[in-house]
């Protein structure tokens, strides 16, 4: 027997402890929302990746130097504090890898702490400078020393647990004990939570099989221990302790003699894996199963009842299958819903509750589309129905209009969000309609009225016509036959040893009609016989339907000049193949010609009259003469492109153009204005040239007066001998 020694610290030691704990219990439950905790890893999430990591709720030496590069192990305060604010200390732990690790092993006798490490200089230092080493088990204080690394604790089972308790429980009774490792007041912070749990058997108990679980709530700790019976050891989930239950925070036992009600487990160890399926529709005629694997199940649903629902679904029956796997039988639900997995084990005192982290959903299939719409009555078309949730089932069958007729297509491919099936030949005189789906021999039939369904003929080309167009490709072709749900028309002709397509269209009014306008080819010099086809794309496909009729191909027509008769009558002059020369059955010709006016929009038709192989003749459709036209424009077959036909001996035209008694009296009344106009200028510049000369004639006569008057003083003056008297 070891003799027990309870360690008195110093009310200087203790008031650091205590603010160390109270500081450290205000920190986590501060931020108790923001810690999730599953097993044995913390995950801290803060309010933005700008702030400052908080190095001191890191609870051991590898999660405080692995998570972030500024934080370090204080291995003499035991505690995780950001490198900058450590600014003393010998026993600093910087890497993950310089961590001390710790091995705990219990033969009954004694427990053993094996720390790894031990060379390392901060380590080694901690546990070598007179250590005050102790152990701590559910409160009491045990002797324990240290020897090459291993911390041996002196502890007596039959003291911690009394005798007559030890007999008030069944056989193989369970305790489950909580012990710590004290060095100078400082308790070890192990790595694995696990290591601070010790479970004892009152009895003897060979060959246990056991599962260990371990995980943390919000404010509490649960560590359970799960074993199977057997012939020497009877313990089972259902005993009282099989789970210990603490304060998260200061490692307060349960103070309630049972454990609660329903415990929520949510470790790793014993878990949901995965369901499947994990989708069935919400209205089914038969019951389906669903496989759920469970890891760790046996364990607990050994002597307890198993029941299972499905997002709120109770399960009309669960059976275990095998160690891990649970198969739950589901009948219809009358609502679309989705929600976890719930398994209970229930015994007499408590239920044990897994919940999945995957969701369960009851679905309703939907859809949005059909593509293609239209399908050949031949069948052998491959179709795709768009939506939702409609891979839940592969008991589908697809019908067109109701279930009264017969399938219409084989599912070749399903997925959630799409349907491909292959059409069946269509006999039924119905060409259209919707299309109806059916999941589960009619348990959930669904209409898609969105987009009719329509069966059509493949598309044909009615024997008998004639096709023929110009080297231009200026004369359209009207094209009958069937052509209802097809797409990207054309039609092509074979030229020498060159295919080219021209496109088509069909009408808007009618199935049975195509204009088609041929391509542009090199001029052939005269007609030519050429291969003709056709081709469409129907329901995704393309059909080519050459034709036995060839391809006329006539040159394009000269256009020489044109003369004007009797002042109403057009003839132009040229080169005109058969095409042209024919009328239409509503007796109209291809050719259109126009009038040119002096204004672009002054264009007047002509009434077309003839047309031979070497001239059109056409009349005027207006009362006005037209016999002093210059330009004509000439048409073939509507086309946007327009000709421009010059008149015989134009230039003569436009003189007589100008010759006639408009212009005429418009010439005449511009020249005498122009005349009167001269006449005045004249008039205007001889009366200023007149009064010019008048000006310049009496300047130079006062001139010469003036030089007179001086030459008589002159004179006077000499007969008297003397000079004149200068004027001042």
């Amino acid at each position: 027997m070891f003799a027990r020694r309870r360690y008195i610290m110093t009310p200087r030691e203790y008031n650091w402890n205590h603010s160390y704990i109270n500081g450290l219990v205000f920190v986590i439950l501060l931020l108790t929302s923001s810690v999730e905790i599953i097993a044995d890893n913390v995950n801290i999430t803060e309010g933005g990746s700008s702030q400052e990591i908080n190095c001191t709720l890191y609870r051991s030496c590898t999660q405080c130097t692995g998570a972030h590069s500024g934080c370090s192990w204080l291995i003499e305060k035991q505690i995780c504090l950001n490198s900058n604010q450590i600014l003393s200390g010998k026993f600093i732990v910087d890497t993950k890898e310089s961590c001390p690790a710790y091995a705990v092993t219990y033969d009954g006798y004694s427990l053993q702490v094996t720390v790894s490490n031990i060379e390392a200089k901060s380590v080694k230092t901690f546990f070598n400078v007179s250590p005050n080493i102790g152990c701590e088990i559910e409160n009491a204080t045990y002797n324990a020393s240290i020897d090459n690394g291993v911390i041996t604790c002196n502890w007596e089972d039959k003291k911690t647990i009394p005798i007559e308790k030890q007999r008030t429980t069944k056989a193989n009774p369970l305790f489950i004990f909580y012990f710590s490792i004290v060095v100078n007041n400082v308790r070890l912070q192990f790595d694995n939570p696990r290591d601070h749990y010790i479970s004892y058997h009152g009895w003897t108990c060979p060959k246990e099989n056991c599962t260990i679980s371990f995980w943390e709530s919000d404010s509490k700790k649960y560590y359970c221990k799960w074993c199977l019976k057997n012939d020497s050891c009877k313990i089972t989930a259902e005993q009282l302790n099989s789970c210990d239950i603490r304060n998260a925070v200061n490692n307060e036992k349960w103070k309630d003699g049972a454990p609660p009600s329903t415990i929520e487990v949510r470790s790793p160890d014993v878990a949901i894996e995965s369901f499947k399926p994990d989708v069935l529709l919400f209205h089914r005629n038969t019951p389906t199963v669903v496989s759920i694997t469970v890891k760790n199940h046996r364990f607990l649903a050994e002597g307890r009842l198993t029941t299972v629902t499905l997002a709120g679904q109770s399960c009309d029956e669960s059976v275990t299958v095998d160690d891990k796997t649970v198969n739950c039988t589901v009948s219809c639900l009358k609502e679309v819903k989705e929600g976890p997995v719930v398994i209970e084990y229930a015994g007499i005192t408590s239920v044990l509750r897994l919940k999945s982290a995957q969701k369960f959903r009851f679905v309703e299939p939907k859809f949005t589309d059909v593509s293609p719409s239209c399908v050949p009555f031949t069948g052998g078309t491959r179709i795709e129905l768009i939506g939702e949730n409609l891979n839940t089932t592969t008991d589908l069958q697809v019908f067109f209009r109701n279930i009264m007729t017969k399938v219409m297509c084989d599912i070749v491919e399903l997925k959630h969000d799409r349907i491909v099936c292959v059409t069946s030949p269509h006999t039924d005189e119905q060409k259209s309609g919707p299309l109806q789906i059916v999941f589960e021999k009619n348990s959930i039939g669904k209409f898609y009225k969105k987009k009719m369904f329509t069966y059509v003929n493949e598309p044909t080309v009615l024997d008998g016509q004639v096709f023929e167009g110009l080297a231009s490709g200026d004369v359209s072709l009207t094209v009958r036959g069937e052509f209802e749900c097809t797409e990207n028309q054309q039609m092509y002709v074979d030229y020498n040893g060159t295919r080219y397509y021209g496109n088509c269209m069909v009408r808007n009014n009618s199935n049975s009609t195509m204009d088609c306008w041929p391509p542009k080819l090199d001029d052939p010099g005269q007609m030519t016989s050429l291969s003709l086809g056709f081709r469409v794309d129907l329901a995704g496909k393309v059909v080519n339907f050459p034709q036995q009729t060839p391809y006329l191909l006539h040159p394009d027509p000269v256009y020489t000049d044109f003369e004007v008769f009797d002042g109403t009558v057009v003839r132009v002059e040229g080169v005109f193949p058969d095409l042209l020369q024919r009328r239409r059955p509503n007796g109209s010709y291809i050719f259109e010609v126009t009038y040119r006016g002096d204004e672009l929009d002054d264009d007047e038709r002509f009434t077309m009259i003839n047309v031979t192989e070497n001239y059109i003749e056409c009349r005027s459709s207006f009362d006005t003469s037209v016999a002093d036209i210059l330009e004509i424009a000439i048409t073939v077959d509507k086309q946007v492109k327009r000709t421009v036909v010059q008149r015989r001996h134009r230039r003569y035209y436009a003189i007589v153009r100008l010759m006639s008694p408009q212009h005429v009296i418009g010439g005449i009344s511009a020249l005498l204005i122009c005349v009167f106009a001269l006449i005045f200028c004249v008039k205007k510049i001889m009366n200023s040239s007149k009064q010019h000369m008048d000006k310049r004639y009496i300047g130079e006569l006062r001139n010469i007066t003036a030089g007179i008057d001086d030459t008589t003083d002159y004179l006077l003056n000499s007969n008297t001998g003397k000079r004149p008297k200068t004027r001042h």
